[in-house]
Order: C-alpha cells, then structure tokens, then sequence
C-alpha cells in the first residue's frame, strides 16, 4: 500500500480496508454489479460486500440532497418550473 499511495501522491497513510472500500465505490459508480465486485474483493458471501457497497448508498443519497438543496436555493431555479 505504501508504494502504491506514493506513486499515486497520497501523503497520508491508506490503510487496506479503506483501499478496498473506496475500490468498490468506483466499481459501483462504473456501473459493476455487486457480484462482480463481490467476486473481485474475494467474498465468498454477498452480504460482506453489500456491507461495503452501504456506505456508497449512504454517500450517494447524501449527494443528492446536497445537489437538491443547493438547486432550490439557486436565484434561478425558476427557469426550471415546469
């Protein structure tokens, strides 16, 4: 992980749980499926990298609310009434 994360240009340690975490959230927004990713990470139970992909959920979820809120308090939001 060390030599990964220097030549990539992260200054801060990265642990392998957060790796793997932050690999599955991109294989998720590129669209994989969760037993694609289930079969990359080397889970043998669907339900450890559903435990992975919740934080995506959460995160996305999250996101889009932002996105909503910043929208409805945009001065021109109106021209968008339908």
């Amino acid at each position: 992980m060390k030599k990964i994360r220097k030549k990539v240009g992260i200054d801060k340690s990265v642990k392998t749980y957060v790796a793997r975490h932050a690999f599955s959230t991109v294989m998720k927004r590129s669209g994989a499926s969760t037993e694609f990713i289930r079969e990359a990470l080397g889970h043998t139970n669907i339900k450890t990298t559903e435990n992975y992909l919740n934080s995506f959920e959460k995160e996305v979820k999250r996101e889009f609310a932002s996105r909503l809120v910043a929208f409805r308090s945009s001065p021109c939001r109106n021209q968008y009434r339908i």
